[in-house]
């Protein structure tokens, strides 16, 4: 009898515990993306407006919003074919962190139009 009643409990107790492990949501899917992933990255294009030392900034126009200005830092894991310079088109592969909008791969097509250097 006493062994009923320990194994009758216990059994209780798990299905209890069970029940609230699967009932919490995952931590990862709060976040948006499984852990050690990077969300997913975003794309622009449009002309460079302004050249700094690990920054730039592209002037995009949009249909409905008209131009508008968009500021990316660089840094070492940023690959860029060809050369940033004032007035050249850009294509810019990027990522957000922190509000800040980080570029990964950037395309440079210069002004001219020949192609990038």
């Amino acid at each position: 009898m006493r062994l009923r009643a320990i194994l009758t409990l216990a059994t209780i107790f798990m299905t209890c515990f069970t029940i609230a492990v699967y009932s919490e949501p995952l931590a990862s899917s709060k976040a948006g993306a499984a852990p050690g992933r990077h969300p997913e990255n975003q794309s622009v294009s449009g002309q460079i407006s302004s050249v700094g030392d690990a920054a730039f900034s592209l002037s995009t126009k949009k249909e409905n919003a008209g131009q508008q200005t968009v500021e990316f830092l660089v840094d070492d894991k940023t690959r860029v074919e060809g050369k940033l310079t004032i007035g050249a088109q850009a294509m810019v592969e990027y990522r957000s962190d922190g509000g800040r909008n980080i570029a990964v791969h950037v395309v440079v097509t210069p002004a001219s139009g020949v192609g990038p250097y």
